[in-house]
C-alpha cells in the first residue's frame, strides 16, 4: 500500500508539473512586428527608388528599395517560421523612396493596396495593427492635421482590421485608433508622422488632430481600468544613434515624450520603424524608474541612402521580427530577428531568412522588460564585456550586413549608451561627453601611470 501511495503521489506531482507547464505555455503569445516594406514598383523596369545603378537582382539590392518578389519571400518566411501569431504590427512606409514627381496618390494607393492583401493573403483571419509610415503619404512626408483622401481610402483598406466605428472615424480624423486584443491589451496605433521634422503642414499647430489629448485620455483610461498598452507607430521618438539626430519638430518633442513618460507604468511595449536600423531605448516612469521598453525594428527594405554631399548610410539585410510576450500581462518576454542575407540571396538556392539573434539568449537577460534592458545597458557601459555586446549591438543595427571598415569606436558606443536612456539633445550631449572624457582621462591616467614606471625604471638602472 505504501509503493502504491508513493508511486500515486509522484505521478500526481508530475502530472501538477506538466499542468503548470502547459498553463504557462498557454498564456505566451507571439506577434510579428515588420516594418519599412519600401516596394519599388519600377524595380524590374527602371529602377527609380536606386541611389547607385546597379542591375537587377532576384530580391534586390543594398543600393534600392525592395522588388516584389523580396517583399513575398519576406512574408512566406514569417508564415514559415511561425504562422499562429496573435496579431501582427505593421509600422509604416510600404511606398518606396521615390521622387514626388514620379508618384501620385493613386500610386501609393496602389502600392498601399498591394502589400495589404499580400498581408491578408499569407495571414488571413489574423488583426494587423497598422500605421502610416512616413512615404505613405503624396506629396512624400506632408501629412495634415485633418481628413483627407488618403486618411480615407486607407481606412477603407483597413477596416477589416480596425472593426469599431469610433476608431475608424478617428483614423479618418488623423491616421490613428485603438484597440483591444483577443488576450485584452490595448493596442494604440499613432501617427507621429505629424511631428516629423520633415513635415510643412503641422508646424505651429498645438495638437495636430487632437491626437496627444486623445491619447492622454485613452491612457488615463486604461490606467483606471487597469489595462495594459502597446503603442505603435512608425518615426519613433528619441535621438536616432549612432548618429546624431531627433525626428521631431523642436516643439513635438516634449509634449510626445512627456504624455510616455506620465503613462510608462501602463505601457508593456512600444514599437516603432522608420530608422531602418535595430535598437531599443528605456522610458522611465515620473519616479525616474525604467518601466517601459521601446524597440525600433529593422527594415525589409535593403536600401542605403546616398546624401547630396556623396555620404551614404550603411547596407542594410532585409529584417523581420517575432515577438513572445506574456498574454495576461503585456509583459514582453524576448525578441527573435530574423534576416535575410542578401548577398548569398541572390546566389541560386540561398534565398533564406534566418535567425540572426535571440534576444534574451545572445545577451543573457531573463526579459525584455524596461528593467532587464537597463541592467543589459548597466552591463553594456562596463568593461570588456559591455564592449563585446556594444559590437554585437552594432553589428545587429544593419541586420548583420557587412559594413566593411566600419567599426563602432568610443565615441559611437558613447552615443549608444547615452541614447538608450535620453531623450533631449541637451541631456543626450551630456551624457556623451561625460562617456568620452572619462575614457580621455583613463587614457592620461594610464599614460601617467606608463611614464612613471619608465622613470622608475630607469632610476633603478
Amino acid at each position: 500500500m505504501e509503493s502504491k501511495s508513493g508511486s500515486f503521489l509522484i505521478v500526481t506531482a508530475v502530472c501538477l508539473l506538466l499542468c503548470v507547464s502547459v498553463c504557462t505555455a498557454q498564456n505566451t503569445g507571439k506577434f510579428w512586428h515588420v516594418t519599412d516594406f519600401h516596394y519599388d514598383h519600377t524595380y524590374w523596369s527602371s529602377m527609380l527608388s536606386c541611389n547607385k545603378e546597379v542591375s537587377p537582382s532576384p530580391y534586390g539590392d543594398y543600393w534600392c528599395d525592395s522588388p516584389w518578389e523580396l517583399i513575398t519571400k519576406a512574408m512566406g518566411a514569417m508564415v514559415r517560421y511561425h504562422e499562429d501569431v496573435d496579431f501582427l504590427i505593421w509600422t509604416g512606409d510600404t511606398v518606396a523612396h521615390i521622387k514626388d514627381d514620379n508618384l501620385s496618390i493613386s500610386i501609393n494607393m496602389d502600392v498601399m493596396s498591394n502589400i495589404t492583401e499580400a498581408l491578408k493573403t499569407h495571414f488571413p483571419n489574423k488583426t494587423v495593427y497598422a500605421t502610416f509610415g512616413n512615404h505613405d503619404y503624396y506629396p512624400s512626408d506632408q501629412f495634415p492635421d485633418f481628413n483627407n483622401i488618403i486618411y480615407n481610402r486607407t481606412a477603407e483598406m483597413w477596416e477589416d482590421w480596425i472593426k469599431d466605428a469610433d476608431q475608424l472615424d478617428n483614423f479618418r480624423k488623423g491616421g490613428y485608433y485603438t484597440l483591444k486584443t483577443q488576450h485584452g491589451q490595448r493596442i494604440v496605433g499613432l501617427n507621429t508622422n505629424l511631428y516629423y521634422t520633415s513635415d510643412k503642414e503641422t508646424p505651429g499647430i498645438k495638437d495636430p488632430s487632437d491626437q496627444l489629448q486623445w491619447l492622454r485620455s485613452v491612457l488615463q483610461k486604461s490606467k483606471t481600468d487597469g489595462e495594459k498598452v502597446i503603442i505603435t507607430a512608425h518615426i519613433p521618438p528619441g535621438i536616432h544613434t549612432p548618429t546624431r539626430a531627433i525626428w521631431f519638430h523642436d516643439e513635438f518633442i516634449d509634449p510626445v515624450n512627456g504624455v510616455l513618460k506620465d503613462f510608462a507604468d501602463v505601457i508593456v511595449g512600444m514599437h516603432f520603424g522608420h530608422d531602418h536600423h535595430d535598437g531599443f531605448k528605456i522610458f522611465y516612469n515620473s519616479q525616474g524608474k525604467a518601466a517601459a521598453p521601446l524597440f525600433v525594428a529593422p527594415s525589409v527594405t535593403p536600401w542605403r541612402y546616398k546624401l547630396p554631399s556623396g555620404e551614404t548610410g550603411p547596407p542594410h539585410n532585409p529584417s523581420v521580427r517575432l515577438v513572445t510576450y506574456d498574454r495576461d500581462t503585456g509583459k514582453h518576454l524576448n525578441i527573435e530577428q530574423l534576416m535575410l542575407d542578401l548577398v548569398a540571396a541572390n546566389s541560386p538556392d540561398s534565398a533564406n531568412f534566418t535567425l540572426l539573434y535571440n534576444f534574451t539568449q545572445h545577451y543573457n537577460v531573463p526579459d525584455i522588460s524596461a528593467a532587464s534592458l537597463e541592467m543589459l545597458v548597466t552591463r553594456m557601459a562596463n568593461g570588456s564585456e559591455g564592449d563585446k555586446l556594444l559590437d554585437d549591438y552594432f553589428r545587429f543595427t544593419t541586420g548583420g550586413a557587412n559594413q566593411g571598415d566600419i567599426t563602432c569606436d568610443r565615441t559611437c558606443k558613447s552615443r549608444f549608451l547615452c541614447g538608450f536612456r535620453h531623450y533631449t539633445f541637451a541631456e543626450f550631449d551630456a551624457c556623451v561627453e561625460g562617456y568620452v572624457g572619462s575614457a580621455v582621462s583613463i587614457s592620461a591616467s594610464g599614460l601617467l601611470i606608463t611614464v612613471l614606471l619608465a622613470l622608475l625604471t630607469l632610476m633603478g638602472n
